[in-house]
């Protein structure tokens, strides 16, 4: 059986979203679980693991294997089953991989870094391994795999449990090193977030003395986006908090902590598009209304798919599956397709529009969202150029700080000398006549200032 992806949040949640594991393979934080295939011949990858490095060879981590067998005895024969696990280092598993479907069994057994045979063949019924692994080069990947050369378990329910751990981090020895320093960039996350929210709040609140800017559907999509990222950054802190201390964490907590983020950033391209076309600031209504807005909706969903399909999906390679493969390549041609889509829209907007200030909203407006969104080729840039061992973490860091740097750009230009929004255009159930006059030509509010 060839390597295949497996996910990091599992349970039903994760099925339906049809991110899948083979082989009954659960993946939560560094504890690996599932049920070995009834096979005579498999080669099983399990899942990967960072561990840290010591120039004087001392330990860096440990590695707890369990086995335990739900039936009785095996047939006994001359086959073995092996735990296996490879390094990084092109002699092991960069040798291997590549030929994992044509290589023998006795191949790969010859380029792992540490192997040991598990003995079936015993009235116990579960076998034990304390693996203490050393590298005093770099930090590296390790590899854990399971593979059968000839074994008769066609008739045996096998379930393992695998339990990784660093031991030069302290209270963090959960954490592979890709993912270490991230409690504290959500717990950085967190507070920024509210404190953003907070100034956001109350900026609104004193433009004017009644509720007018708050009422207003920008404001309201921004503070939504700013509560999005909250909840997205504090489930990622509970998220690693428990998971600092029994190596699951939460799947539920992560799931909708990658969720929210999602939304988070789907609000912010939301008022982009539609600021970027003057709706709400110089015209009451959008043009094509059901098609503009069934393809905001359209791209919309595709991109989240694509985030949350990125986000939950991790293979055997050390690369960011939302910047690679098929999904993630979509994924990046629909950000270009949106980033596309604003200039255009703001272009026109700004070429149509005759009042000073909010010609100067649109100028800046078009230059602010553009310099944001070289955020992405920056993320991208990262997520190849980066030391495997440090690229999730960087990337995480890089796409947070990206989304806190456009909500604040949309609080300035919003809330700030050039916002265009005012009593005119903010839509308040006061009755339609009272509230707003839609007007001839560009259908504009009639009581817009200029």
């Amino acid at each position: 059986m060839a390597p295949s992806r497996s996910t990091s949040l599992t349970g039903r949640i994760a099925k339906t979203i049809a991110v899948a594991n083979v082989a009954g393979i659960v993946v939560q934080g560094l504890m690996l679980e599932g049920e070995l295939p009834r096979s005579q011949d498999f080669s099983l990858y399990v899942g990967k693991f960072c561990y840290d490095f010591s120039p004087s060879m001392d330990p860096i981590g440990t590695v707890d294997m369990q086995l335990t067998r739900d039936s009785d005895l095996p047939s006994q024969s001359e086959g073995k089953l092996f735990f296996v696990i490879y390094d990084d280092e092109r002699m092991h598993w960069r040798r291997i991989r590549d030929r994992w479907d044509s290589a023998t069994c006795q191949e790969k057994i010859e380029a792992a870094s540490v192997r040991s045979w598990v003995q079936l063949w015993t009235t116990d019924r579960k076998a034990n391994f304390t693996i203490h692994l050393k590298e005093h080069i770099r930090p590296r990947w390790w590899y854990f795999t399971f593979i059968n050369c000839g074994a008769e378990v066609e008739n045996v329910r096998l379930r393992y449990s695998i339990h990784a751990t660093n031991d030069k981090v302290g209270s963090f020895g959960e954490f592979s090193i890709d993912e270490l320093g991230l409690w504290k960039v959500y717990l950085a996350a967190t507070a920024a977030f509210t404190g953003a929210a907070y100034i956001t709040h109350r900026w609104a609140r004193k433009q004017t003395q009644d509720a007018v800017m708050r009422d207003h559907p920008y404001i309201q999509l921004l503070l939504l986006s700013y509560a999005a990222s909250w909840f997205s950054a504090i489930l990622f802190l509970l998220h690693y908090t428990i998971y600092m201390y029994d190596g699951f964490g939460s799947k539920r907590l992560r799931f909708f902590a990658i969720f929210a983020g999602i939304v988070a950033n789907c609000t912010i391209y939301l008022i982009a598009i539609l600021s970027s076309c003057g709706w709400a600031i110089t015209t009451a209504t959008l043009p094509y209304r059901r098609s503009f807005l069934g393809l905001v909706t359209f791209v919309g969903c595709l991109h989240a798919m694509c985030e949350l399909n990125a986000q939950t999906t991790l293979d055997q390679s050390t690369t960011l599956h939302a910047y690679a493969g098929g999904v993630g390549v979509f994924s990046l041609i629909l950000k270009v397709f949106i980033f596309c889509w604003f200039a255009f829209q703001v272009k026109h907007s700004y070429e149509m529009e005759m009042d000073t200030r909010r010609r100067l909203f649109f100028k800046y407006h078009g230059i602010g969202v553009s310099l944001w969104a070289l955020t992405v080729p920056v993320v991208v840039l990262l997520a190849f150029r980066v030391s495997p061992w440090v690229r999730y973490k960087w990337v995480t860091g890089v796409e947070i700080f990206a989304r806190f740097l456009g909500q604040c750009l949309l609080t300035q230009l919003f809330l700030g000398p050039l916002s265009p929004l005012d009593d005119g255009n903010t839509f308040r159930f006061r009755g339609h006549e009272e509230a707003m006059e839609v007007s001839g030509g560009r259908g504009g509010f009639g009581n817009l200032p200029g």
